[in-house]
């Protein structure tokens, strides 16, 4: 088999030829949609380029192969799957959603057995992000997973204004906003809170606020909601923040 110290670009009908090869695979999903993302870009490269000939470094664009995205969970893109091939069968090592730059190099050395293992989802619930982690004052640089039982106390009594994005796992308008989402909780943590509900497993928050399509964006104050924006427009996310902010 040749060395490849470049990613392989494939799509939904030969991802499994490519699969079947026998070194471990670094499976990097995106949205071409989207445009450029040059850090990760770069980190993805690199990556092939440093471990030629110990794993594959393979690109699907999800927006195009929507089949591969949904064999992982739906996960929302920027996405990294690592697998290894054991007893002739692929096994998923590790996956994570919104993938960063960062995360490449912790979940490719898992994959080859030189780290430990990064953090993962802890529920079915947290699928469409990271695990939270946390900035110097505590607060957290990833959207936060709420669900019925826990809205009232990290929205509605939530000190802090709180953007709450409604979506689901197969929805792919929630999808193609879920980066902004990240983006924003990490530019105001500290300041204000953003939180992710899926509908499907949270039927009563969606009813209480009549959400009848997804994705569909709100914003709490003191207990209150303040702006509804249904669809995905990522552009109004920003302002929906500040104007909570006032």
């Amino acid at each position: 088999m040749p060395v490849f110290n470049t990613p392989i670009n494939t799509d939904d009908n030969n991802l499994a030829k490519v699969l079947g090869q026998s070194l471990p695979i670094a499976l990097y999903l995106y949205d071409n949609r989207l445009g450029a993302n040059k850090s990760l870009d770069e980190a993805i490269t690199k990556a092939a380029k440093d471990y030629a000939g110990q794993l594959l470094v393979v690109r699907v664009d999800a927006s195009a192969n929507p089949q591969a995205q949904r064999d992982y969970g739906n996960l929302s893109t920027p996405a990294l799957v690592t697998l290894s091939k054991e007893n002739g069968s692929r096994t998923v090592k590790s996956k994570v959603s919104t993938v960063n730059a960062s995360d490449v190099q912790a979940h490719i050395a898992y994959l080859l057995g030189k780290g430990p293992a990064p953090k993962q989802p802890t529920s079915s619930a947290d699928a469409s992000t990271n695990t939270s982690t946390a900035s110097s004052n505590g607060s957290s640089t990833k959207p936060q997973v709420v669900t019925d039982a826990t809205f009232d106390s990290e929205v509605l009594k939530s000190k802090v204004p709180v953007l709450v994005d409604f979506w689901a796992p197969w929805c792919g308008p929630c999808q193609t906003i879920a980066p902004t989402v990240e983006q924003m909780a990490q530019k105001y943590a500290g300041r204000a809170k953003v939180v992710k509900v899926n509908v499907d497993d949270n039927p009563r928050i969606a009813q209480q606020f009549q959400v009848m399509s997804i994705p569909t964006l709100m914003t709490f104050k003191n207990g209150s909601a303040l702006k509804r924006q249904v669809g995905a427009n990522p552009t109004i996310i920003p302002s929906m923040i500040e104007e909570a902010l006032r």
